[in-house]
């Protein structure tokens, strides 16, 4: 039975996505999982959690280890964008790894919030491991970029 136009798009489709997916695992298993096959220069992802209060968006990242003087944050528009490094600490003894889960080295996370928002209120607080980013709504539009400090 021969394939008509739809029937060959949709499976097009269907193998470009299973591309796109397995490419996915590739990455997040050479860079995410095993930092000394790591092919690429794209770094980590920490995990985050974003979510809306009445009056303020909260971003939620996870980065044990990462000291505040090595993040940089920055809200230009919707646009919050997180970049940092966290440093290895490698004892002087070690011969090699029996278990490395740990990723190390640079890492950049840029999430775009659905509404305009107050740069000038930003707040970010490090705290056992959790940086918490509490980013206000507001109606009028944010025109500079704004660096947001981090709060002890």
């Amino acid at each position: 039975m021969p394939f008509d136009d739809t029937t060959f798009g949709y499976f097009q489709k269907e193998i470009n996505k299973t591309d796109r997916e397995v490419e996915r695992l590739l990455k997040d298993f050479f860079v995410s999982k095993n930092p000394l096959l790591m092919i690429s220069e794209s770094g980590w992802t920490p995990h985050i959690d974003v979510y809306e209060t009445k009056t303020a968006y909260i971003v939620k990242m996870e980065i044990a280890g990462v000291s505040p003087q090595d993040v940089h944050i920055q809200l230009k528009g919707r646009m919050l964008s997180i970049r940092g490094y966290r440093m290895e600490d490698v004892p002087e003894e070690r011969e090699h790894f029996l278990l490395m889960e740990i990723s190390y080295g640079r890492f950049s996370r840029n999430i775009e919030l659905p509404k305009e928002l107050d740069g000038n209120q930003v707040k970010a607080i490090y705290d056992k491991g959790i940086l918490r980013i509490i980013v206000p709504k507001i109606d009028r539009k944010l025109e500079e970029p704004v660096r947001v400090p981090i709060q002890d």
